[in-house]
């Protein structure tokens, strides 16, 4: 194990632990200690969650595709992308626990679910698709489980043959899993009809996207960490780029669609969603759509691909607009209170509806119509220590287990 390997699993082990004391003070005090109140009930992380869930869809994606359409320049990739996939798919549902309050409550919803409820079903495919990519990744490694691994081995006449053929056939189950992950998660958000800013049905295919173009992003940053930007290695990255940039493109067109037919419409409610994602939120906006576009576009130049401060720089610009843009799914919606209703032979009548904020706190209204969210130290502390989770979790195994071609690494 290199030294820098060493570092980075001591610092994010670190981090990791630091961040599992903020979250037993959290359940000791309980989520008073996060900003959310009852009108905003959704924050950091539920935002950290889609951003978890997207990163893993799209490193199955790009594993299982690697074997159904038989790209062999993107095969010393492959089990990264596995890899990175189980490491997000797992922080997602740790970032459950803490929104929850109490993880007992999980024990309510594994005995009473609610079968109509999307929730649900997030639940079901995310606990689906962590057994997917574990298998997938177990297929892809069966051939290298020699010497002090050969334990962890199953008995097979040929590994080689039996991880080539079974990783053709689980590609296309992969490959729905990947993307039927990314959708259930979407339809939490736009099946909630007095939500405005969500109530869409271009989110599913948004979230998908997003997913293909970040979860690409975090394995071509993998894999240059790993192998270098040598120029044996200069085809995959530019078609790992190409992807980057298209899936990025398709995002970027759903989401202009999406503004502009909420704008065309525009009832009062619309309106007012409009003014607070393009208002009070101005700049936020500006850079979920400009870094992404930036940090794709670069990844598309042979000097950026062939530069590794450059390519992490790209790709850091790439993930950073994605996660703003996850976390700018929750202001409009959970700000658009004030309703409209249509009386018979009347114009339409506007009015502001105040919720409980289910706080009594110096300064604070007991209801309101319009809150300021800003996540707190804790909030931010334990979902940087789920980040650092998925890093370590990245870095062990690679360390630890054949992930990366021999001899290129």
């Amino acid at each position: 194990m290199s030294m820098t390997m060493k570092r980075t699993l001591w610092i994010s082990g670190a981090i990791f632990l630091i961040a599992l004391c903020f979250w037993f003070y959290q359940l000791w005090q309980g989520l008073i200690l996060t900003n959310m109140v009852n009108s905003y009930s959704w924050g950091l992380y539920i935002s950290g969650l889609a951003f978890f869930v997207g990163n893993a869809a799209g490193g199955l994606v790009l594993t299982s595709s690697i074997y159904l359409f038989g790209v062999k320049k993107l095969k010393p990739l492959a089990k990264l992308g596995a890899l990175t996939a189980f490491a997000n798919v797992t922080a997602a549902m740790l970032i459950v626990l803490p929104d929850i309050g109490k993880p007992l409550r999980l024990m309510y919803l594994a005995l009473h679910p609610n079968f109509m409820s999307p929730l649900v079903w997030d639940v079901i495919v995310l606990n689906l698709y962590a057994l997917a990519s574990a298998i997938y990744l177990y297929i892809l490694l069966l051939p290298e489980l020699t010497g002090k691994l050969s334990w962890l081995a199953i008995k097979v006449n040929n590994p080689h043959d039996f991880s080539e053929r079974w990783a053709k056939r689980i590609a296309p189950v992969a490959l729905l899993f990947a993307i039927g992950i990314h959708v259930v998660t979407a339809w939490i958000f736009s099946t909630q009809g007095a939500r405005d800013w969500w109530h869409s049905p271009a989110m599913a295919p948004d979230f998908v996207s997003v997913a293909i173009a970040v979860g690409t992003t975090v394995v071509l940053l993998a894999g240059a960490l790993a192998y270098g930007t040598g120029q044996q290695y200069e085809e995959a990255y530019r078609t790992l780029g190409l992807i980057i940039f298209m899936a990025t493109c398709i995002h970027l067109f759903l989401m202009m669609n999406d503004l502009v037919i909420h704008a065309w419409y525009g009832n009062a409610e619309t309106h007012r969603i409009m003014e607070i994602a393009w208002g009070d939120f101005a700049w936020a906006h500006i850079f979920e759509v400009a870094a992404p576009f930036i940090g794709a576009g670069l990844l598309m130049l042979p000097a950026v691909r062939r530069s590794l401060p450059l390519l992490a720089l790209s790709s850091g610009m790439l993930i950073a607009g994605v996660f703003i843009h996850r976390f700018l799914i929750m202001p409009a919606a959970y700000n658009n209170i004030p309703m409209t209703l249509t009386p018979l032979g009347l114009p339409n009548t506007h009015w502001s509806l105040p919720i409980a904020s289910g706080r009594f706190l110096p300064g604070m209204s007991t209801f309101l119509d319009q809150y300021s969210y800003t996540p707190s130290l804790v909030e931010v502390m334990i979902l940087l220590g789920i980040m650092a989770y998925a890093v370590f979790l990245v870095v062990l195994a690679i360390s630890k287990l054949p992930i990366l071609v021999k001899g290129n690494a």
